[in-house]
């Protein structure tokens, strides 16, 4: 923990300590006996709200959430450097987003203190005067006064939230930005995962940039459950579920996990992405329909993107590394001898000796011969 967050730990400490002490100090004032049962219900009822209020009037919450956010922000950069000893090689406005995040955030936690405590002073007096509002109409029980605690109760309780909601304005920016990241660098974790799990091996050199649970539609309802990649080479997708192999009257008695590569498309075959958004019950359908070149595989998929992952994104991602635009974001530069050996591709099959393709994609690593079916390895 660091140590600004022990100092407010501490005072919080003390500023209870000494908000009990000065409770305690003071006699207990019993209910006038002539009090109604009605009134004396009531009166009860205001002097818990008010021992309920003792807490927030500290802003124990705020504080509490300000400490939380602080921890998350102080936990990203061994978490970024686990990334990159795991070797993430892009999103590099990382370390600076975090450096930036870091100097803000000691700069609004400091204002944030001296506001907290502004804030607490005055509530207190306040607090003060509302206790002896609740005091007076315990000891008198009328109807006037027992309505008077109750008004200034309440006016109190607003006072509080609007000085909670006018403190949490002051950071609310910045504790977006910081779980905002702290999100980029949980799916980076989270890739990096399920490519230590895949079914596939990664090709030398070959970089993950993102993935997602996904659905691959084999009709307009119905798709296969896995995981769906994209490197700097590839679009993959990978199937990975639990399938039933055993049912007694409907019911599944016995699964199986299954785990294959299903699709593996070079990201310069794909030549066109569309993103469509389907309504469905309290919701919307994230689809993403590829179009790949007739030299692939496959004529195309349509993904169902799960887990939050929207379409927008993963189009804008595959636009980005079909670009090239996505090596801006390197940490370190592609093993130049892998790039070689694709400028270096043959021009006639060694087979046959057609000529081959003059153009190699990115993310290419054979050709195939149209000729003699010969597959020329890059």
């Amino acid at each position: 923990m660091r140590k600004s967050d022990m100092d407010e730990r501490k005072k919080l400490a003390a500023e209870r300590a000494a908000r009990a002490a000065k409770r305690k100090a003071r006699a207990a004032v019993k209910i006038a006996a002539s009090a109604s049962e009605e009134a004396r219900a009531k009166l009860e009822d205001l002097q818990d709200s008010f021992d309920d209020l003792q807490e927030s009037l500290l802003m124990t919450r705020v504080r509490n959430n300000m400490e939380e956010v602080g921890t998350k922000l102080s936990l990203l950069p061994s978490k970024i450097e686990q990334l990159r000893t795991r070797g993430y090689a892009f999103r590099s406005f990382l370390e600076n987003k975090i450096e930036v995040l870091a100097e803000k955030w000691e700069q609004a936690r400091a204002k944030v203190s001296r506001e907290i405590d502004k804030r607490t002073r005055e509530l207190e007096q306040e607090s003060d005067e509302v206790e002896g509002v609740l005091r007076q109409a315990a000891t008198s029980a009328r109807e006037a006064s027992v309505s008077r605690a109750e008004s200034a109760l309440n006016t109190l309780e607003s006072k509080v939230r609007a000085a909670e909601s006018a403190i949490e304005a002051m950071y609310n920016t910045l504790e977006q930005n910081v779980n905002q990241t702290s999100a980029q660098v949980d799916e980076v974790e989270w890739l990096l995962d399920q490519i230590d799990e895949a079914c596939f091996e990664l090709h030398p050199a070959e970089d993950p940039v993102m993935a997602c649970e996904a659905e691959y539609m084999e009709t307009e309802k119905e798709g296969l459950k896995g995981i769906l990649y994209l490197t700097d080479e590839r679009l993959v997708f990978e199937r990975k579920e639990q399938v039933a192999t055993k049912k007694v009257l409907f019911i599944t008695t016995e699964k199986e996990t299954v785990h294959e590569l299903l699709l593996e498309v070079p990201v310069g075959q794909i030549e066109e992405v569309k993103a469509q958004d389907k309504k469905k019950f309290l919701g919307r359908k994230e689809m993403l329909e590829l179009l790949f070149a007739p030299e692939a595989d496959f004529s195309g998929a349509t993904f169902r993107l799960h887990g939050g992952a929207k379409n927008e994104d993963w189009d804008a991602l595959i636009g980005r590394v079909k670009s090239g635009e996505i090596d801006k974001e390197r940490t370190r530069p592609k093993d130049e001898a892998v790039v070689e050996a694709a400028r270096a591709a043959p021009t006639k099959c060694p087979t046959c000796g057609a000529t081959l393709p003059a153009e190699i994609v990115r993310g290419q690593r054979e050709i195939t011969c149209e000729y003699c079916g010969s597959v020329v390895r890059l």
